[in-house]
């Protein structure tokens, strides 16, 4: 099945599962993280997400579409049965990127993990995966600023919107972590307009930080300082959302 064109994702809509009615608009019907909206402006949003199990992977040493091709690849294998009990997952939405940008958000680190929520039957316990490159990780709630735009997201238009993102939350005087932002997408290339894609930076007045630590846990990148630091105090191993 082709999960991919020309670098971009092919959608949880587009692999014709069963629909929910529940969830947001934006989801397509399917299952989305569960979220409680605080506030809503103009600019960005403030969410507040329950936490949960994704199942995850990171991509070292290629670019932003590649990497996201990559990973997709694998994570759509785990749930089509490549896992211990050969189980059948249904696809979710948004597939979540975690970037790390540059200084000046014009480049980001060719380090991006890669992840996909677990659907409710699989909240409480999830197969383990048969690639050891791939993870399952509890992450914790978070409470995360969200910018929405439209169009096909590419590394630099990510970039570009994460950046707006941070000068309204600074221009605001909210608090909110530096270094790392998150990529949510949630269509497929088949679909030309009214797209939604997301970039979420987390806020830091609340105890939600702990989502980043444990899901760039996946991350096979263990010389970084960061990641030391984080694995001498037991917490994860990667940490891209640290105070």
């Amino acid at each position: 099945m082709t999960v991919a064109s020309a670098g971009r994702l092919i959608s949880p809509s587009d692999l014709g599962l069963p629909f929910l009615s529940d969830a947001p608009d934006f989801c397509h019907g399917l299952e989305c993280p569960p979220f409680k909206l605080l506030k809503n402006t103009s600019q960005y949003q403030l969410r507040e997400y329950e936490g949960a199990k994704f199942v995850g992977t990171t991509i070292e040493g290629s670019n932003f579409e590649v990497a996201i091709t990559k990973a997709f690849t694998k994570l759509y294998k785990y749930i089509s049965g490549n896992n211990v009990d050969n189980a059948k997952i249904s696809m979710t939405t948004p597939v979540v990127t975690f970037v790390k940008p540059s200084a000046d958000f014009k480049t980001a680190e060719k380090n991006y993990t890669v992840a996909f929520y677990l659907p409710q039957q699989f909240q409480g316990e999830a197969p383990a995966p048969k690639d050891d490159e791939i993870n399952i990780v509890d992450a914790p709630g978070v409470t995360v600023y969200v910018k929405v735009f439209g169009g096909f997201g590419t590394g630099g238009s990510v970039l570009k919107e994460a950046a707006e993102l941070r000068q309204d939350l600074t221009q605001d005087k909210k608090s909110f972590k530096d270094g790392a932002f998150v990529y949510a997408t949630y269509d497929g290339p088949q679909k030309l307009i009214n797209r939604h894609n997301e970039v979420w930076i987390t806020a830091t007045d609340s105890a939600s930080d702990n989502f980043g630590m444990a899901m760039s846990s996946m991350s096979a990148s263990t010389v970084d300082a960061i990641q030391s630091a984080l694995a001498a105090a037991q917490k994860a191993v990667a940490e891209m959302f640290r105070n």
